[in-house]
């Protein structure tokens, strides 16, 4: 038979991708990376989120990174569960679903994340929805509070309780993590912790967003990449009435105003996916490019059509190579310091889909990892 699936062994291969610098420089030898599963399934309204990280695990992810070159530091799941978060006391917010125990668990997660970061290791946290990133930004930013992110994701998850349209808290990790979003941390049960005096935030130009999906017929997008020698602007209408949209007209006006670096999939299909991973790229190390890079990577970003056990699919994402080719870029920039990937849903799908699901989002990281095709 020819080179197709299922007729060539897919062999873990560390990269030679031409680098200027060495890969995950921020790693402390001998390369660990720490697996931390956070089975976060209250940040959204479908169950079976908490099954992601075990089922990545059952697909073999520790074998591919041993493989890879990689110590494996690798424990229990965090409990997430209703019975370990949730307390009677518990007070009620009615734009932030399920604060207080979404509020318990990131915590824990956030100083687990800071600790491994600290010790040198690699974080590679296994959603979840995507609520837990409230709690890997946070341990990622006190550990390297220069870090940059990279945002691959159909959703901006600029949201927060005053100005969220659902109330789902899986919308809101970015602008939870953004003191200009004005959160009240004090009034989101759970959520105290996160105000606290001290705690590192999440600047507007330390954030780049791969990915969007908007209705190709409403594009209101000011996106601007100010660091980037061919400044890319766009302005559109902004008086047409939105009817359809994956990002809420709330995070529009704020990436605009905030001047965050956004790029929509109509920015891919025009320029392709290696022009806007070099503006990204560009954009996040122009002043220091050596400075560490968080990716967090939410499987709804890649077409449902590869991907479908996610609770919020949306048509149009990345093709196959992209969504790959994001993840092979940021590994060869040398400063990938922590990744997390969410939202995979294998209930949400038949049989044959949430495998395939899994199976991708396995590839995903193994190439994160440092994986070559060659």
């Amino acid at each position: 038979g020819g080179a197709g699936i299922g007729n060539v062994f897919d062999k873990m291969l560390p990269s030679f991708i031409p680098s200027p610098k060495p890969l995950f420089q921020h790693c402390s030898n001998p390369k660990t990376v720490s697996i931390i599963g956070a089975p976060m399934t209250f940040g959204q309204p479908y169950v079976g989120t908490d099954h992601g990280p075990s089922f990545l695990r059952k697909a073999g992810l520790r074998s591919k990174l041993i493989a890879l070159g990689w110590l494996v530091d690798d424990g229990p799941d965090l409990n997430f569960s209703a019975k370990a978060l949730a307390s009677p006391d518990d007070m009620v917010h009615p734009h932030a679903k399920n604060s207080s125990m979404i509020g318990r668990g990131t915590q824990i997660l956030s100083q687990i994340v800071e600790e491994k970061a600290m010790s040198g290791s690699f974080p590679l946290v296994l959603g979840g929805d995507h609520s837990i990133a409230i709690g890997t930004l946070s341990g990622i930013l006190r550990a390297r509070p220069n870090t940059g992110v990279l945002w691959i994701d159909a959703h901006a998850d600029l949201n927060t309780p005053d100005i969220s349209e659902s109330g789902n808290m899986h919308g809101m990790p970015v602008g939870l993590a953004m003191k200009e979003m004005g959160a009240d941390y004090t009034a989101i049960p759970g959520f105290e912790w996160l105000g606290k005096e001290g705690t590192p935030m999440l600047a507007p130009n330390s954030i780049v967003y791969v990915g969007l999906v908007v209705d190709v017929q409403y594009l209101i997008f000011f996106i601007t990449c100010p660091n980037y020698h061919n400044r890319l602007v766009q302005k559109y209408d902004v008086s047409k009435k939105i009817e359809k949209r994956d990002v809420d007209m709330k995070e529009r006006e704020a990436i605009r105003e905030l001047g965050i670096c956004a790029f929509t999939m109509s920015h891919i299909d025009r320029y392709g996916i290696g022009k806007v991973m070099d503006m990204a790229m560009t954009h996040l190390l122009a002043h220091d490019p050596n400075r560490p890079i968080h990716l967090s990577y939410d499987i709804d970003a890649v077409d449902p059509a590869i991907a479908p056990a996610t609770g919020t699919a949306v048509r149009g994402g990345l093709t196959f190579r992209e969504a790959h080719y994001v993840a092979e870029i940021v590994a060869a920039s040398g400063v990938l310091a922590s990744a997390e990937i969410v939202e995979v849903n294998p209930t949400l799908s038949h049989d044959r889909g949430a495998h395939a699901t899994v199976e991708f989002s396995l590839g995903l990281i193994t190439s994160l990892l440092g994986k070559s095709i060659i």
